[in-house]
Parts: structure tokens; C-alpha cells; sequence
């Protein structure tokens, strides 16, 4: 854990590099040439395959469950307590996000409809208010609003959107008196559920019907609930024993009031606003918040606190015990979701800071399990859960993505030899299966069959999906809620991966972190051109390899390479492969002629490849990170002017 001292000296410079101007490159986009015919490679081919597989996999999903207006064939009525309308908006999450890879626009014009009528429908029901969830937990908002980040990078000029960014990010930096959720004092959240109606401080049984019956199957939160033993207690509500009652008391006493962990979640959220606007005050929160809990941690000897009263002081409600808390270290996943929040904030506070340090953080918590953990015929696992009468417990087998993540994020050597670890420890046991680690073994050339079995497993899980989707008979009036996010029939985490180098969108509500990000030159708007396939073979920290290919063998094709997801690198220059003579090159040159490898200066956020039908290079493409400010602007219209 990075010393608490030198976390305040990086603040401070923050201060300073909010004060800073904009960073822009204007003028005439370089451009290189392209001109080697090469024909597609099967990775290439079945790249396209999957992309317009899923164009109209994403039509016929929308045109069975949804109605015209945008609203979601279901139930008139709908009584959820504080269970919200995640899922209902988590099941389109790959729409607006396909279409900036390169899928067909007609999904993001989709998506935004179907937004406004899920936002609709679900304010109907009364989970939704002032088009924000009422009350929940940020797992949930999280896995809700997951899918409203990637509408910026298609239409950052999309004014309701832009409008909708300010409006919910005002709700958790202290600017909307209707919603406290922050305490800007504190630097802390209020409650562990809040929303738009505010910190929600006390629970009534209401509130937890219809999640009472899925938290049968799990453990009681706290051991010593009076008149309770057993997880039945959830739907035992008898009038002389009303168990359930019992447990909600406990649990809104304990758990409601103050911060937990989950809440760091809402990052990307106020991160949205900050991509929209470019206002200095969301990146400070940023900083301001995950710095509080970078404090706490090191105030608690290392390990992350669950809870945090609305004084500050950690287990305040809990028996000053820093365990205990909503979605904490006693909770069902317990570290794993101290993790991946404390992870999700680092890598927005990353994104618009450029300083690594704050990956000490989760680095830090996965630190805290894997020193307690144990091999189990061979397997790695470390202990989840802990309370003080059982200790660490609860061991699972440790997940690899956290790993991955943060190699890909920083490129430090320390991050890999982790990765290392869980793929060796699973080749050591047969076979290398893990999707996560077979990428990062790809990227250092150890799986070079990984494109291609990962494009075949997703036009299959495709397959699967649509086998359902197209024969659906069922009653609306019968599904539960999480009916169409089962039924999602669009996997992009693959084409996230291999097509731009960066780490899947977890649902739990993170927002796109990538090495590249491609524009349609032509057409003036996101994603790979038609017929374009992009394959990133090898990131280092100040390089990306990349293999591109126009598989049209009658059309030119021009794409804009972006280096990082928002502009926030600048590619220096870029190595690429040209045939020797460009003369011959127009009159269609043999596949056998000469090539030679030439180096472009650059020295801007984006560069333009001009490719002849049926070709393509090898891209070594070098890049000063974090040498721009962020932005869901397109490239052509950073730093004020169209291009």
C-alpha cells in the first residue's frame, strides 16, 4: 500500500494539473498509406462474421422483447421494493458498445430508444425517479447503468445524454439538494443505498421483497440476530416470529447508514460527466474520494474497511468492528467485490490522472487474501470472507481477471508475474482454459490460436442465444426480471480484447479502458469501416502491435487508429509495412512483391491508414501515454475546429 503521505503529494499535483490547459494537436491528419495485398487471415474473416452476426442478432433481440414505444414486453405492474431496473437496462449493454467497435449504428439508435423506455416503464413501476434509480445499492446501479457510458463515445453531442451525464453525477458530488449521497466534508457517501431520492438511512421489510427469497441460499449476514439461525429466517415472517423482520432491523441498524466500498462504483458515473464536459470538478471528486479510502485503508493497517459512520469513523454502527459492512468483507462475495470496486474506481482515477499509484488500492486487498491463501490439489485459492469468531475463511479458487486488469493497465512486471502464476498453476493441471489468461499468454505470443477459438466460441454462443430468442412462446406476464439479460445475445468482451486492446466491460458497472479505438474515416463516425478487421497482437507500455486488413477486395477503406479509449494517449509514430513501389502497388501488384517497413512521425491522439481493397500491414504503433486530456470528443474534432 503506497505510503498515505505521498497519495496526498499526488493530490496536491492533482490540483495543479486541473488548472492545466487542454492538450490538442490541430491541423491536417497524417496519414499512411496501406498497400500490400494479403488475403484475410481466418481470424479476420471470422472477425467480420461475428460483427454482423451480432448486427442482426441485436435487431431480432429488440424486435422480440421490446414494444415500439421502447418499453419492454412485461409485466403492467411490477412491485420490486428497492430491486431496480438493472437489469432491464444491463441487457442492452453491448448495443451502444458494438457500435463503437464497429458494429451497425442502427444498435445505438436502438439502445437509446429502448433507454427511454425502460426509463419510462421503470418510473412507472417506481423504481425509477427523475430517470435515475430511486434507492439501491451501487452493485446494481452499477450493472444498470453500465450500459449508459459507452452512448458518449458513439454521440458525444447527443445533447439529452450530455444533459442526462451533469444531472446524475450532480446527485453524488454534492450539488443536488434532493439526493445528498455525498458528504463533501467527509468525502464520504451518506449511505450504502441511495440514489435519486437521497441517502436511504433506515430498511423496512418492504424494501427487501423479492430479494429476501434469493438470500435463502446464502448466509445470514450477522451470526447473532436475535431469534434467528438459520437463512430460512429470510421468508419466515410469522406474526409470533417474524424472523424476517428480525433480520432487517439488524442489518438497516449496522449496515444502512454511512459508506461501504460498493459505493466507489459510482466513479465512472461522474467520470461520464467528466468525458461529456472536460469540468475539472468531477475529476476532483474522483481523486477526493478514492483518496478518502486510500486514508481508511491505511488507517486500518492495509486492510480496506467495509464500514464508515456518518462521523467517519470506521465500524461506528458495527461495534467498531472494520468488517460487517453492506457488500463488505462477511458479505456473500465479500473481498471479491472489495476488489472490483476499489479496482473500477482505480482505473477511472487512472484514466483521467495518469498516475499509477492508485492501483495500490486493489493491488493491495488482492495482497491482503492471496498472503492467507492455500493450494488445493494444485488449484490457487484464498479466503473471501471474514468475521472474528471465524477469521479469513470462505476459500474459493483466486480469479485471474483483477490480475489481468492490472497488467494491462500499468504493464508493470510485478502485475504479470501474478498472471504467470494462475496461467502456470493451470497448464501445470492440463490446459490453459482460462479466457483471461489465454489473452494475456496471446499478447506475449505464448496462445496463438486464441483469436480464432474465441471468434468461433462467440458466433456459437450467438447461435445459442438466437435458437431461443427466435422461438420464444412465453407469457411477458411470467418472466422475471432478469428474463432479457439472460437472453443477451451480444458477447463483446472478445471483440474488446483482440480489436482494441482493452479489458472487457465488467458488468458490475466499469466503463471501457483501452489501448486503441477506430473511426470510419468516410462516414464520419465510430467503429471499424465495413470490411475492416483490426487484431492488437502485443501491448507494451509504450507500444501496441497491431495487424489490420481490408477483407473488401473491390473497395479503399480509410480508418482512424485513436490511441486510448478517449483520446488520452498520443501515438509518436508508426511502423507499418508498403510495397516497395507505390505505382505498381495502384495497378495490383503480385502477393509475392517486395515490402518494406517504414516509420511515420505522428505525434498526435490519431492517425489516418488509407488501405487498397484487399490489404493490409502489421502496425507497430508507439505511444506516450496519457499525454492528452481524455475525451469522448471524436478526434477530428478535438481542440475546438472539425478537421
Amino acid at each position: 500500500m503506497t505510503d498515505i503521505r505521498y497519495c496526498c503529494c499526488l493530490w496536491t499535483a492533482a490540483a495543479l494539473l486541473w488548472l492545466a490547459p487542454t492538450a490538442s494537436v490541430r491541423g491536417k491528419p497524417v496519414s499512411i498509406h496501406v498497400d500490400v495485398p494479403q488475403a484475410a487471415p481466418d481470424w479476420a474473416l471470422l472477425e467480420r462474421q461475428l460483427i454482423e452476426t451480432m448486427n442482426s442478432a441485436g435487431k431480432a433481440f429488440v424486435k422480440t422483447y421490446t414494444l415500439p414505444d421502447g418499453t419492454l414486453r412485461w409485466k403492467e405492474r411490477y412491485e420490486g421494493g428497492m430491486n431496480s431496473s438493472d437489469d432491464a437496462y444491463e441487457a442492452f449493454r453491448g448495443y451502444s458498445l458494438h457500435y463503437i467497435l464497429g458494429g451497425s449504428r442502427d444498435l445505438d439508435t436502438l439502445h437509446r430508444h429502448v433507454w427511454e423506455g425502460i426509463t419510462r416503464q421503470f418510473s412507472r413501476y417506481g423504481q425509477i425517479y427523475r430517470e435515475f434509480d430511486g434507492n439501491w445499492d451501487w452493485m446494481h446501479h452499477g450493472e444498470g447503468y453500465v450500459s449508459l457510458y459507452p452512448m458518449g463515445m458513439a454521440d458525444p453531442r447527443d445533447a439529452r445524454f450530455r444533459e442526462r451525464s451533469e444531472k446524475f453525477a450532480a446527485m453524488y458530488i454534492g450539488e443536488d439538494p434532493e439526493a445528498p449521497n455525498y458528504d463533501p466534508e467527509l468525502k464520504l457517501m451518506r449511505a450504502s443505498m441511495n440514489g435519486s431520492r437521497g441517502p436511504k438511512m433506515f430498511w423496512s421489510k418492504r424494501d427487501w421483497i423479492p430479494t429476501n427469497a434469493n438470500l435463502v441460499y446464502y448466509h445470514l449476514p450477522f451470526d447473532d440476530i436475535p431469534g434467528v439461525s438459520s437463512s430460512t429466517g429470510w421468508i419466515n415472517d410469522h406474526p409470533d416470529n417474524d424472523q424476517f423482520a428480525a433480520i432487517v432491523k439488524v442489518m438497516s441498524d449496522r449496515m444502512a447508514k454511512g459508506d461501504v466500498p460498493i459505493n466507489l462504483t459510482a466513479a465512472p458515473l461522474v467520470a461520464n460527466a467528466f468525458l461529456y464536459t472536460g469540468a475539472g470538478k468531477y475529476r476532483r471528486w474522483i481523486t477526493d474520494y478514492l483518496g478518502k479510502w486510500i486514508e481508511l485503508t491505511e488507517e486500518n493497517h492495509g486492510i480496506m474497511p467495509d464500514n464508515v459512520g456518518l462521523s467517519g469513523k470506521i465500524g461506528e454502527y458495527n461495534d467498531g468492528n472494520w468488517w460487517g459492512g453492506y457488500y463488505g468483507w462477511k458479505w456473500v462475495r465479500g473481498g471479491t467485490d472489495i476488489v472490483l470496486a476499489s479496482l473500477t474506481a482505480a482505473k477511472v482515477a487512472f484514466l483521467l490522472t495518469g498516475w499509477k499509484d492508485w492501483f495500490e488500492l486493489p493491488r493491495g486487498q488482492m495482497a491482503v487474501m492471496r498472503d492467507r491463501g492455500k493450494v488445493v490439489a494444485g488449484v490457487p485459492t484464498v479466503p473471501i470472507r471474514y468475521d472474528n469468531d471465524n477469521g479469513w475463511h470462505h476459500f474459493v479458487p483466486e480469479t485471474s481477471a483483477p490480475y489481468v486488469n492490472l497488467w494491462q493497465m500499468t504493464q508493470e512486471p510485478q502485475d504479470w508475474r501474478q498472471v504467470e502464476r494462475l496461467a502456470e498453476a493451470q497448464i501445470a493441471r492440463g490446459e490453459l482454459r482460462d479466457v483471461h489468461l489465454r489473452w494475456a499468454y496471446y499478447l506475449k505470443g505464448r496462445d496463438p490460436n486464441f483469436p480464432v477459438s474465441a471468434f468461433r466460441n462467440d458466433l456459437r454462443y450467438v447461435q445459442n442465444k438466437l435458437d431461443r430468442i427466435l422461438n420464444e412462446h412465453g407469457d411477458p406476464e411470467t418472466w422475471f426480471d432478469a428474463k432479457w439479460l439472460v437472453l443477451d445475445p451480444m458477447p463483446t468482451d472478445n471483440l474488446v480484447r483482440l480489436t482494441i486492446g482493452g479489458v472487457p466491460v465488467h458488468k458490475r458497472g466499469e466503463m471501457l479502458h483501452a489501448r486503441l479505438r477506430y473511426f470510419d474515416a468516410d462516414r464520419r463516425e465510430p467503429g471499424l469501416p465495413q470490411g475492416v478487421s483490426a487484431l492488437v497482437t502485443g501491448i507494451e507500455e509504450d507500444v501496441v502491435e497491431l495487424d489490420l486488413v481490408n477483407t473488401n477486395l473491390f473497395e479503399r477503406r480509410r480508418v482512424i487508429i485513436q490511441a486510448g479509449a478517449y483520446g488520452e494517449d498520443r501515438i509518436e509514430e508508426v511502423t507499418y509495412r508498403r510495397a516497395r513501389d507505390r505505382q505498381a502497388a495502384r495497378q495490383r501488384p503480385r502477393f509475392d512483391e517486395a515490402t518494406e517497413d517504414e516509420t511515420l512521425p505522428v505525434e498526435r491522439s490519431h492517425v489516418q491508414v488509407d488501405m487498397a481493397p484487399g490489404a493490409g500491414s502489421h502496425l507497430r504503433i508507439r505511444v506516450s501515454r496519457h499525454a492528452d486530456t481524455p475525451s469522448y470528443e471524436f478526434p477530428w474534432r478535438r481542440g475546438g475546429q472539425e478537421q
